[in-house]
Order: C-alpha cells, then sequence, then structure tokens
C-alpha cells in the first residue's frame, strides 16, 4: 500500500511507516509543499496512494477529483497533540487494520477510535 504524508504531519512519520513496510512519500520531499489539495490529488492518483493528513478538506468527499480513488486518512487529533501522540494514532491504525479497510475509504483518526466509510469502490 502506498501512502502520501501531507506536510501538515509531523515529518518523522514518514521513516515510522516506512518502518512498517508500507510505500510512503512526503509531500515536502517531492517538491509539493505548499501545493494546492488538487495538486495532492494528481500526485496521489498518479502512485495510487492514500494521503494521509490533518487538513479537513480532504475528507470531505465532494472534494475528491474523479480520478482518485485511494483514500483518505484524516487524523482528527486535538491543535496540541504532539508528533510523538500523532505518529502513534497513525502507526496504531496502520498496524491494526488491514490495508484493504483503509483502500477507497475517509479514515477518521480520532483519539479514542478510528472510523472508516466507504467512499470509492475500487
Amino acid at each position: 500500500m502506498n501512502l502520501l504524508i501531507d506536510e501538515n504531519m509531523p515529518r518523522s512519520l514518514s521513516a515510522q511507516v516506512r518502518s512498517l513496510g508500507f510505500s510512503v512519500q512526503d509531500v515536502r520531499d517531492i517538491g509539493l509543499r505548499g501545493s494546492q489539495d488538487s495538486e495532492l490529488f494528481d500526485a496521489a492518483a498518479l502512485s495510487d496512494a492514500i494521503i494521509v493528513t490533518r487538513d479537513r478538506g480532504f475528507a470531505v468527499e465532494a472534494t475528491w477529483p474523479a480520478g482518485f480513488t485511494a483514500g483518505v486518512v484524516f487524523v482528527n487529533l486535538p491543535d496540541g497533540s504532539t508528533a510523538a501522540e500523532i505518529n502513534a494514532k497513525v502507526l496504531q491504525l496502520l498496524s491494526k487494520r488491514k490495508a484493504e479497510s483503509l483502500l477507497g475509504a475517509i479514515t477518521v483518526v480520532e483519539i479514542r477510535r478510528a472510523l472508516s466509510r466507504i467512499v470509492r469502490r475500487r
């Protein structure tokens, strides 16, 4: 499974996710820092990558372009959350869930739970 880490996520997340065996790209490493959401959707669609973000705009199904089917992991934790707390919640999700449950879905990660809703069939 491919993941695209948004710039609003901790810089340390990519390496930690990669250690779980996932293919990971960070927008800061591929020249997309400061890009519009549409550009991130395009980049994710090209590599069939799930976007991992704290940006609420990605969690709105209506904003998904027609060619984007991979999915979004929206990390909805309090603004004061530390990088370690954010990373731990994402790693917990990725280590406990089957990859298939994230594909084509909006997955919302919260303090006490993570909920997925299928948006696009693959």
